[in-house]
C-alpha cells in the first residue's frame, strides 16, 4: 500500500478529534441538535486550520445512519463512504479548477435530484473565492433558495474576494490560527502513535514554524522524520528542514550588534547563509525573536516557550533597552520591504546588521555626551557659587550727643512740605467674555448626523473648486469637517488665527452666501484649532456610549472668538440726533425747501 502523508492519515473524523475551533464546533453541534441547520455555510480562515475537515465531519453527522447527530458514528457505511469519498451525496468541488459558469450550471442542475443514500446532499466548494463573476451570478439564486435536502458549505482563505451578495446568503464562521500549545499536544499524539522519539526543543520548533496551521505542522513533522537518521529527532534536524534559524544563533548575532561589534555579527550571518538559509527567513526570524524579547521585558508573554527560560535569553533581555529594540525592528522592517524589489538581498541584510551595530554606538556616544554636559554644568555652578562676592557689612553713622543737641537747636523750617504725588491707577477696561463655549460644541456633537456630514463633504469639494480665488473660502476648505447637525457644523483648522478670522461677522456673511448657493441649509458654524479639537474628541469618546448618548464635556478654554454682529441703531430718533450732531459739527446749512 502506498504511503499516506501524516496530515491525511491523522485527519480528524469526529468533532471531538478537531484541534481548536471550539466556538465553531459548539455552534454546529447545537444547530444539529436543535434542528436549525442552515442551507449555506461559509468557512473562512488561514490555511490548515480545519475548514474542509469540519465540512466533511458536518456532512457525516447529517447523513449518519444514526443521525442527524452531534457526533457521527464513523462506523456505518455512509460515514465510511464519506471518509473514502465514495458517497455521491457529498460532492467536493475545487473552485480553483472548476471556476466557470458552466461548472456551476451543471452543479445547479444536479441539485434538484434527491440524495441517493443519505438524508442530505452536501456540496463542499473549496477555494470558493476563485470562482468567476459569471459563476457567482449563476450560483446566487440556488444558494439563496436551495431544495430542503441540499446544504452548501463554502470554504476560502480570502473571504474579502467574495461578492457581498454571496456573503449575505451564508452563515459565516471565521477559523482562528491554532495556538502553539494545541499544535504541541497533537504532534505528541501523532509521534506516540508513530513511535517517533523527538526532543522537546524540536517539538517547539515545529509548532512555532507552522504559524498556526495544523497541516503545516504535520507536513514539517513528516519531512523531518524522513530527513533524520538518528534514533531521536533533534532541533538541528528540524532547523535543517524548515530553513529557520536557531534562537541561539540569533542571540549571538544580536549580542554582537548590541556590543557594537559589526564585524563579528557579519561573520555569524555569513556562517548562517552558507548553511543554505534564505535571507528573508533570517530577517523574519530576527523580527520574531526581537518581538519575543520585547514581550518578555514587558511581562506580556503570550505563550510559554523553552527559550524564555534559557539563562542567555534572560541575560540578553536584561541588558538591551526597549529603545534599541524599537530602532532595530524599524531597520529590519524597512530592509524587509526594500529588498523585495532587489536581487541583492544579502547586501541589504548586511547593511541592516551594520546599522544595528551603529545604533548602540550612537546611543553610548549620546549618553557620554550628555554625561559630559551634565558634569560641565555642575562644575560651572560650583565655580559660580565659589566666586560669588561675600556680603559687606553696612556702616551706620551714629551721631554723638553734641551733634544731637546742635540739631535740636536749629530752627524748624515753616515751608510746607510737599506731599508725594501718588498717581491713581488708570481704570482698566472690563473684558467681556466673547469666546466660543463648550456648551455650544456639546449641542452640535450630541445631535450630529453622519448623512449630513457626507453630503456636506461633497459640497466642500465644490466650494474649493468654484471659489478658489476667494481667500476666506480657501481657508474654509483647507479645514476639516468633523461634525454636522441639522443646521450647524464644526470646522477644524491648524491655525488659531484662521479660526478667529473665519468667525468674523463680515466673513460669516460671505460664507453663508456660499452655503446658500449650494442649498446646504447651514445657519452657523464654529471653527476650532486642531489641538483643542483633539482634547474635545478624546473627552467625548471616553464618555459616549449607547447608554449615555448625551455627553457633557469638560470645561476648557477654547480660545476662539465668537461671531459678534455690528451694533445697529435701534430707532429713528437716535438717527435724527446723530444727524443733528453731525450738522452742528460740520456747520452745514440746510434750506427749508
Amino acid at each position: 500500500m502506498a504511503y499516506v502523508a501524516l496530515y491525511r492519515a491523522y485527519r480528524p473524523q469526529k468533532f471531538c478529534d478537531v484541534v481548536g475551533q471550539q466556538h465553531i464546533i459548539k455552534t454546529l453541534q447545537n444547530a444539529i441538535k436543535l434542528n436549525k441547520v442552515a442551507h449555506a455555510y461559509l468557512f473562512c480562515g488561514p490555511r490548515g486550520t480545519g475548514k474542509t475537515t469540519l465540512a466533511k465531519i458536518m456532512a457525516k453527522a447529517l447523513n449518519c445512519v444514526h443521525g442527524p447527530s452531534i457526533e457521527p458514528c464513523d462506523e456505518c457505511e455512509i460515514c465510511q463512504g464519506i471518509q473514502k469519498g465514495t458517497i455521491a451525496d457529498v460532492v467536493e468541488i475545487d473552485a480553483a479548477s472548476n471556476n466557470g459558469a458552466d461548472d456551476i450550471r451543471a452543479l445547479r442542475d444536479s441539485v434538484k435530484y434527491m440524495p441517493a443514500v443519505g438524508k442530505y446532499k452536501v456540496y463542499i466548494i473549496d477555494e470558493v473565492h476563485m470562482l468567476s463573476n459569471a459563476a457567482f451570478n449563476a450560483l446566487l439564486k440556488t444558494l439563496e433558495e436551495p431544495p430542503k435536502h441540499v446544504i452548501f458549505i463554502l470554504a476560502t482563505t480570502e473571504p474579502y474576494k467574495l461578492p457581498s451578495t454571496i456573503l449575505s446568503r451564508c452563515q459565516r464562521f471565521d477559523f482562528q490560527s491554532l495556538a502553539i500549545e494545541d499544535i504541541l499536544k497533537r504532534l505528541k499524539i501523532v509521534a506516540e502513535a508513530e513511535n517517533i522519539h523527538m526532543t522537546e526543543e524540536a517539538f517547539n520548533q515545529i509548532a512555532s514554524s507552522a504559524e498556526g496551521g495544523m497541516r503545516d505542522a504535520l507536513s514539517l513533522f513528516d519531512q523531518t522524520i524522513s530527513f533524520s537518521i538518528h534514533d531521536e529527532i533533534t532541533l538541528e534536524d528540524v532547523l535543517a528542514v524548515s530553513g529557520n534559524v536557531s534562537y541561539k544563533e540569533l542571540l549571538k548575532i544580536l549580542d554582537a550588534c548590541l556590543e557594537g561589534n559589526g564585524t563579528e555579527a557579519l561573520k555569524l550571518v555569513d556562517a548562517i547563509l552558507k548553511e543554505g538559509k534564505e535571507v528573508p527567513r533570517v530577517i523574519n526570524d530576527m523580527i520574531i525573536f526581537l518581538r519575543d524579547v520585547l514581550l518578555f521585558k514587558s511581562n506580556a508573554i503570550l505563550d510559554d516557550r523553552l527559550e524564555f527560560h534559557a539563562q542567555e535569553f534572560i541575560d540578553f533581555a536584561k541588558k538591551i533597552s526597549k529603545t534599541v529594540i524599537y530602532d532595530w525592528l524599524n531597520h529590519l522592517n524597512e530592509t524587509n520591504n526594500t529588498m523585495r524589489f532587489s536581487n541583492q538581498k544579502r547586501a541589504y541584510l548586511e547593511l541592516a546588521i551594520l546599522k544595528m551595530s551603529d545604533i548602540k554606538l550612537n546611543e553610548e556616544a549620546n549618553l557620554l555626551e550628555r554625561i559630559e554636559q551634565l558634569e560641565h554644568t555642575i562644575h560651572m555652578l560650583s565655580m559660580t557659587k565659589a566666586e560669588a562676592p561675600k556680603p559687606q557689612p553696612i556702616e551706620v553713622n551714629i551721631p554723638t550727643r553734641e551733634e544731637i543737641k546742635q540739631m535740636q537747636a536749629e530752627p524748624i523750617s515753616e515751608d510746607p512740605v510737599e506731599e508725594p504725588k501718588i498717581e491713581a491707577p488708570k481704570p482698566q477696561p472690563i473684558v467681556t467674555s466673547n469666546e466660543v463655549q463648550v456648551e455650544e460644541i456639546e449641542e452640535i456633537l450630541n445631535s450630529a448626523s453622519k448623512s449630513r456630514k457626507v453630503r456636506l463633504q461633497a459640497i466642500w469639494k465644490q466650494i474649493g473648486l468654484e471659489y478658489s480665488g476667494m481667500f476666506v473660502a480657501q481657508i474654509l476648505v483647507a479645514g476639516e469637517i468633523v461634525a454636522v447637525n441639522e443646521n450647524k457644523l464644526i470646522v477644524v483648522l491648524n491655525d488659531l488665527g484662521f479660526c478667529n478670522r473665519l468667525m468674523r461677522y463680515e466673513n460669516y456673511q460671505k460664507i453663508m452666501e456660499i452655503f446658500e448657493t449650494f442649498n446646504a441649509n447651514i445657519t452657523d458654524y464654529i471653527c476650532l484649532p486642531k489641538g483643542i479639537w483633539n482634547k474635545i474628541k478624546a473627552d467625548y469618546a471616553s464618555k459616549y456610549s449607547q447608554e449615555n448618548p448625551v455627553v457633557h464635556l469638560e470645561k476648557i478654554k477654547i480660545g476662539v472668538l465668537k461671531r459678534k454682529e455690528p451694533e445697529q441703531v435701534e430707532n429713528k430718533d437716535e438717527q435724527y440726533e446723530q444727524l443733528c450732531e453731525l450738522i452742528e459739527k460740520e456747520k452745514i446749512e440746510i434750506s427749508e425747501d
